[in-house]
């Protein structure tokens, strides 16, 4: 899958834009807060139908506008794409060849986005986890965002019935239904997660072997927040969750909080049987990111047959030489990229790669640079 052509009217602060990337490297050069990220951005949207960046599609229109449209045309070995989005405050429209689109199945465009706060996967909150889990790795199970969106729907009424019997305006007894569908939902998100882990974990061991030459042994571990113990059955995992919520009920009506279920679980990376959080150097844990980040790569190719698009966002250099050369050597010659920089300079991709160099000043591309 590549991109062959991006149009943008109105978006962030570019008024009209159009780019006809090459189908390998495409280095985005400019000072910060002048664009970069916007088109990158703008990319991500037309591959998956939704911003990195933001949740109101306001915050994407120009401020002198009312509306804004992206058009992208992406061409796979068999088939074309022409996607169009239409975005206007609280609205969104996608057509996709020219039918309406309510979401991205998989089988369509595939991107892997990385940005510097990725780095912070292994040391960063759980939160960072679970997202990374749900949203990037989540495209690969059928069904999964269906499921996980009606989670957070009942998760959220349940909260609020917890805060309706704390104070004394309903009685616990109406938590039952509750419980039920959320038993429900949570045994099928933690299922999910759990079978997501036994499909990747090998390539991953693998991966990380070869991207340490080696010396490090990848593991990944999952931290159920009610202590699942048999986790070989959506059904049991269920009875197990149901049972957990019983006994940490008079605390969740306290706190008017439900405090147990995949919103509250963990992964943890380990590295030679020591936590990389906790053990590992700063190189180790940048390691650990750019073997789950280049395992994206490998199984959108997996499952598609096709590479997705790679949006690197100001990231190579906070990558020392060895992991920025491992990441470019994966790539080169297969994947379409797209990378941002303050400066060209530092960016040795190497002579003989095939590659286009934008520099962007004030939402507008206003040369193509030479090397």
């Amino acid at each position: 899958m590549y991109l062959k052509r991006l149009e943008m009217a109105n978006f962030r602060n570019y008024i009209r834009q159009v780019i006809e990337p090459g189908p390998y490297f495409n280095i985005l050069v400019g000072q910060n807060a002048q664009g970069k990220t916007n088109l990158l951005e703008s990319i991500y949207l037309a591959c998956t139908g939704k911003s990195f960046r933001t949740s109101k599609e306001r915050e994407a229109i120009h401020w002198d506008s009312e509306f804004s449209t992206i058009h992208s045309l992406l061409e796979t070995e068999t088939h074309q794409l022409e996607i169009k989005l239409f975005l206007q405050p609280g609205k969104k429209k996608i057509l996709v060849n020219g039918i309406a689109a309510n979401r991205y199945p998989l089988g369509w465009p595939g991107v892997v986005l990385f940005t510097p706060d990725d780095l912070l996967l292994v040391k960063g909150s759980p939160q960072e986890r679970r997202r990374f889990l749900d949203y990037e790795l989540g495209f690969f199970q059928p069904q999964y965002g269906h499921y996980l969106s009606r989670y957070y729907r009942v998760l959220s009424q349940r909260n609020n019935l917890l805060r309706e019997i704390r104070d004394k305006r309903l009685k616990s007894h109406a938590l039952q239904v509750w419980n039920e569908q959320l038993g429900r939902y949570g045994a099928k998100i933690l299922y999910f997660r759990l079978e997501l882990l036994k499909k990747f974990s090998p390539h991953l061991r693998e991966l990380h072997l070869q991207l340490t030459a080696g010396r490090e042994k990848f593991e990944i571990k999952y931290h159920s927040s009610f202590k699942a113990t048999n986790i070989d059955s959506e059904e049991e995992l269920f009875k197990q969750y149901l049972k957990a919520l019983t006994t940490v009920q008079e605390e969740e009506i306290a706190r008017a909080q439900t405090l147990i279920g995949p919103h509250r679980d963990d992964l943890s990376f380990f590295l030679n049987g020591a936590d990389a959080r906790i053990y590992g150097s700063q190189g180790q844990q940048r390691t650990v990111v750019l073997t789950l980040k280049i395992s994206q790569i490998t199984q959108w190719k997996n499952e598609t047959s096709e590479y997705p698009i790679l949006l690197l966002d100001d990231v190579l250099l906070e990558l020392d030489r060895d992991r920025r050369q491992a990441l470019l050597s994966y790539v080169t010659g297969t994947v379409q990229t797209f990378m941002t920089s303050t400066s060209s300079e530092n960016l040795k991709i190497g002579a003989n790669v095939e590659r286009k160099l934008y520099n962007i000043v004030n939402g507008k591309i206003i040369k193509n640079l030479k090397e």
